[in-house]
Parts: C-alpha cells; sequence; structure tokens
C-alpha cells in the first residue's frame, strides 16, 4: 500500500484573495502572541504558504503591517456616516452607530492597539486614527447643532469625548464580562439622555 504525503504547495487563490489571507494570518498571529514583533516567516507558515509566496505580496515586515492598519480604518471609517438621510431620527443614528462602533473595537480592539505600539506603524496609526475620528465628529457636531440646537463649542466638547470613549474603555468592560451589545444599549441611553439635557440647558432661540 502506498501513502501518498500530503502537498506542501498553497492552494491557488486570485491574488486579492491571498493577499487577505496573509493578512488574516498575521492579524491571528498578531493577537495570540500579543505582539506585533512577528517575522514574514512566522506568517508564512501560519498561513500555510511557502516563504517565497508571501515575499510577492509583501517585501517587508513593515508593508504587512501597514496593510493591516489600512485595511482596519477602513472598516472603520466606512461605516457611511454621509449617506444617512437626515429624516432618520437622530436617537435611531446614535443607536445605529454606537453598537457598530463598539463591537468592532471589542472584536478589533486587540490589534489597533498592538499595532498603535508598533514603532514600525504607530505614527501613521495615529494619523488614520485622528483621520477616522474627525471624519465622524464633524458629522456629528453638524448633525447635533442642527436638532438639539446647541452652539457649536458645546457639540464639539460633547462630541469629541463621547467619540473617544470606546477606545480606552471597551477592553476594560470586556474583561468584566459585559457584551459589546450590552455596552451599546447602555451607552446609547446615556448619549441620548446626555444631548436632551445639555439641549434643555444651551439651546439657542433660532432668529425669526
Amino acid at each position: 500500500m502506498t501513502i501518498t504525503k500530503p502537498s506542501l504547495r498553497a492552494r491557488r487563490l486570485a491574488p486579492e484573495q491571498r493577499r487577505a489571507q496573509i493578512v488574516d494570518a498575521a492579524v491571528k498571529l498578531i493577537v495570540s502572541t500579543g505582539h506585533s514583533s512577528v517575522t514574514l516567516e512566522q506568517v508564512a507558515a501560519a498561513a500555510g504558504i511557502s516563504k517565497p509566496l508571501i515575499y510577492k505580496y509583501f517585501s517587508r515586515r513593515e508593508d504587512l503591517l501597514k496593510a493591516i492598519m489600512d485595511r482596519e480604518f477602513a472598516d472603520l471609517s466606512g461605516r457611511g456616516l454621509d449617506t444617512i438621510p437626515r429624516n432618520i431620527p437622530i436617537e435611531r443614528v446614535i443607536r445605529s452607530t454606537v453598537e457598530r462602533a463598539l463591537n468592532y473595537y471589542a472584536e478589533r480592539g486587540p490589534i489597533v492597539r498592538l499595532l498603535a505600539a508598533d514603532p514600525a506603524v504607530a505614527a501613521q496609526m495615529r494619523a488614520s486614527n485622528r483621520g477616522s475620528r474627525r471624519s465622524t465628529n464633524d458629522y456629528f457636531v453638524q448633525r447635533f447643532t442642527e436638532v438639539y440646537g446647541v452652539p457649536k463649542d458645546v457639540a464639539i466638547i460633547a462630541v469629541t469625548m463621547v467619540v473617544n470613549a470606546p477606545t480606552v474603555s471597551m477592553a476594560s468592560i470586556g474583561r468584566r464580562g459585559i457584551s459589546a451589545d450590552r455596552t451599546a444599549d447602555v451607552w446609547s441611553e446615556f448619549i441620548i439622555g446626555g444631548w436632551k439635557a445639555l439641549e434643555a440647558r444651551f439651546r439657542q432661540k433660532r432668529s425669526r
């Protein structure tokens, strides 16, 4: 009886699929080891591909880390706030946005934090993070000044603090065994109640 050894050749994939496979394997490896100082050879082994093949897609470790970072922020910033119709109640927009954002941070927070600590991409990571938050901030500042009639500086203060809070809170909340969905429900109520309180105190009279 002849025993056939399994082939060590990687399954043929389209270039976009192979690149995504490599990035996925790198993310899993970084999260499992708790640091981003992995080598391309280690990622190739984790992805089940050869060293020459991974070098066809990424010539340096830094290029792979940047690809991970770009994908993370494309997902985080591509949430379509600008495409939301203006006639949708703001409370519904808040709940939907909070739910998506907190689930993202619960699922992807570890890789974002590990990349942010890596000198190879830390500066780019901070810049991308600022850009993502700025887009979200601008949208909500405009909507909240329209809906609740508060001065712009009040909206900027409240929005900036609300948008930044999840990045430093979700990991701690998760360690306490509280789900992202439960957190989103409570945080949404907190935000909506807070805006109603700001409206009651700061709403400006509209000129006729």
